[in-house]
């Protein structure tokens, strides 16, 4: 297996291990409406991060990049959304 090879699955790898981890976050809030432990800024960095790494995927024409910072965004947004959603309605201390 060449170096292109290996650097298609250690990113798809990478990929998977980025994506899967807003999973527990995602389900947690979902079920539970409990934002009040997540950090607003924080979400708000991370959907930044994400919406530049697209940028640069496009700008580098990587769909890898591309593939998993979308899905990635869109799920940290989903959790940013509940944190919000719930501060809204009084569900979270104003953080």
């Amino acid at each position: 297996m060449g170096s292109s090879g290996m650097a298609g699955i250690i990113g798809t790898i990478a990929g998977l291990c980025t994506v899967t981890s807003f999973m527990p976050q995602l389900i947690k809030a979902w079920r539970l409406n409990d934002t009040e432990a997540i950090s607003k800024k924080m979400y708000i960095v991370t959907v930044t991060g994400f919406s530049l790494w697209i940028a640069y995927g496009l700008l580098i024409d990587s769909l890898p990049i591309l593939i998993f910072n979308a899905i990635s965004l869109v799920l940290s947004g989903a959790i940013l959304v509940l944190k919000l959603r719930n501060r809204r309605r009084g569900l979270d201390e104003a953080k």
